[in-house]
């Protein structure tokens, strides 16, 4: 998806091709034969060779992952080239690709000092390919974090989730995520000013993917459709990549809901979360950078008869389903069977993995669970609700939970990856 640009992982090589043991004698490093002859220091041609091996060598170890891009390495072949080292780095700089000739300490010390992370020759030589692939994805997550911008429209706290954090600086610090605040006026006063033609023409697109349309009027599809084009203009102006909506509130102004338009935007890299929840949104633009793959999120249910679960199972019951996760077309229906606002269900596809993930208000700790989709049915209350299995004890869950009440889920397996984000980010991984 487009918006994966923010999770351009750049990677420095930088090859350290200082020879320390310059006499004949005197030296116990030296080759141990009588008469030693006098090593000669390696050709700038040399270096440049090994350097190139490094990075090939790299390459095929994350198997030509296409958020990497590898900078032109840095050859230190005198004492005096350690100095270019803050004109070659860069904040874009992502992490150290690092290969010396012989062992060289006092360089590397230095290098640690840029705060950076640093992936050695010899780790490379060492560690598998999923080892390494593991690390450079977390880095993306890094890297994707500090370039979102989330929108959070409404009523701060959230009534549903009142717990935040809601200290977007601390936030920021934290992770790197900036935060906007957009009043629900604002919000209103971008809505009303899209034209009914310009909604009818996506209205007219969006059809295509209806299977059938029970109880919203055209007038209901009209507003959830003028929704979307709100939230986009919104996230164009302010290049957000994200939006959580304080929904309790924003239908106290209209009858009003944005999950349609939340589905949609989530197919188009626009990461949205409900109910104005932050952990939420960080977990989903977390496992969005490690995946590529479309998010959901939901009250999450892990006991029997908790939304929806049926015993040795887990479920998400919420209101959004990107079309792109399902098998079926849309079956557009009203908001929890209330007469007004739009939702849409849709047959989840099933026996695909996945990974939950949830973090805790502090920012420090995070519950991940590895599973498979069952299949799904119509909630009513809330219209989908998401049957999963999960890898692990699942009676181990209510102990080690962390965050709100919703989770966050994507495809795919990726514990590994989200226990290398722990350790570059300092999160507790917890799973069952």
């Amino acid at each position: 998806m487009e918006d994966l640009k923010r999770g351009i992982v750049k990677i420095k090589p930088i090859y350290i091709g200082l020879y320390h043991y310059r006499y004949v004698y005197g030296s116990v490093m030296s080759p141990d034969v009588i008469g030693t002859p006098k090593v000669s220091p390696p050709y700038v041609e040399e270096l440049e060779k090994a350097s190139q091996e490094m990075i090939k060598k790299f390459k095929e170890k994350i198997n030509q992952l296409d958020f990497v891009e590898v900078e032109a390495p840095l050859i230190i072949k005198e004492h005096k080239d350690m100095r270019r080292i803050p004109s070659e780095l860069t904040y874009d700089v992502d992490a150290l690709l690092v290969g010396s000739y012989g062992s060289t300490p006092l360089e590397m010390f230095t290098l640690s000092r840029y705060r950076l992370p640093i992936l050695t020759k010899s780790q490379i030589e060492l560690l598998g390919s999923k080892q390494i692939t593991d690390f450079v994805r977390a880095l993306r997550v890094k890297k994707f974090l500090k370039q979102s911008k989330v929108l959070y429209i409404g009523e701060i706290p959230s009534f549903s989730v009142p717990d935040g954090p809601w200290d977007f600086f601390a936030i920021e610090d934290r992770l790197g995520v900036r935060f906007r605040h957009v009043e629900t006026n604002e919000f209103f006063r971008v809505f009303d000013s899209i034209s009914d033609e310009v909604v009818k023409n996506k209205l007219e697109e969006w059809k295509r993917d209806f299977a059938e349309v029970v109880e919203p009027t055209e007038k209901d599809l009209m507003d959830v459709t003028r929704v979307y084009l709100a939230l986009r203009l919104l996230c164009d102006r302010e290049d957000a990549n994200a939006v959580t909506i304080n929904c309790g509130r924003f239908t106290e102004e209209r009858p009003i809901v944005p999950c349609l338009a939340f589905s949609r935007l989530i197919d188009e890299g626009i990461i949205c979360g409900c109910e104005g929840d932050i952990t939420a949104i960080l977990s989903a633009l977390i496992l969005y950078a490690i995946s590529g793959q479309p998010i959901v999120m939901g009250n999450f249910g892990y006991r029997e008869g908790m939304f929806g679960a049926k015993k040795g199972e887990v479920t998400i019951e919420h209101d959004v389903l990107p079309l792109s996760m399902a098998c079926t077309k849309y079956r557009v229906r009203d908001y929890h069977g209330r007469k007004f606002g739009v939702t849409a269900y849709a047959d989840i596809k099933a026996n695909q993995p996945i990974t939950l993930l949830n973090i805790n208000r502090s920012l420090n700790k995070m519950f991940v669970a590895e599973g498979t989709i069952k299949g799904s049915e119509d909630g009513i209350h809330c219209r989908i609700i998401i049957h999963m299995n999960i890898n692990g004890d699942i009676n181990k869950i209510p102990e080690i939970y962390v965050g709100s009440q919703h989770i966050t889920m994507t495809l795919g397996h990726w514990l590994s990856v989200l226990k290398e984000v722990g350790k570059l980010l300092s999160f507790e991984v917890h799973h069952p």
